[in-house]
């Protein structure tokens, strides 16, 4: 072989690993996180999976079970983003929503009050190397329907963080 060939091949290996370094992430499907805020509405635990990857973007679907600071009970939220950006830092906007079950003792009586709750989520996502990641996100709560679950409110500014662990 002569010394272009043999350029082009080691040119193409090395190119071709460095895009796959790029994006390994992507590879680990599935995640684990525990969510401070945003769709589960106080604390929650959620397991996500990536469900689609595009060129540009892919999609995230999660599901968990939590519970509301302020009010106790137990929360299950769900919510799908589309994530988009390069190498490990990515823009995410979405929906999601949580449902919402607790006790009450307001009437003199102890009954159990529901509610739903929808949230618009728009936030930062970050891959680490070490199979964690981190989200930021701001996601207002918008009422839905059953009852107020904190005082009386139509839509409550909302934060929310994440850490979790990529498999």
């Amino acid at each position: 072989m002569n010394f272009k060939n043999t350029f082009v091949i080691l040119f193409l290996l090395i190119s071709s690993s460095f895009y796959a370094q790029k994006n390994n992430f992507l590879q680990r499907k599935n995640s684990v996180d525990l969510t401070i805020g945003g769709p589960g509405l106080g604390i929650s635990a959620n397991y996500s999976r990536i469900i689609s990857v595009k060129e540009k973007y892919f999609v995230v679907a999660s599901a968990g079970v939590g519970t509301a600071l302020a009010a106790g009970g137990i929360s299950i939220p769900h919510q799908v983003s589309f994530n988009f950006g390069k190498h490990s830092s990515f823009f995410e906007a979405g929906v999601g929503g949580s449902f919402w079950t607790g006790k009450s003792d307001s009437s003199g009586y102890e009954e159990y009050e529901n509610s739903y709750n929808l949230l618009l989520i728009a936030g930062w996502r970050k891959y680490m190397h070490n199979n964690l990641f981190f989200r930021a996100y701001a996601s207002p709560v918008i009422y839905i329907s059953g009852v107020h679950f904190i005082e009386d409110y139509a839509v409550l500014p909302y934060l929310g963080v994440s850490f979790g662990y990529t498999f």
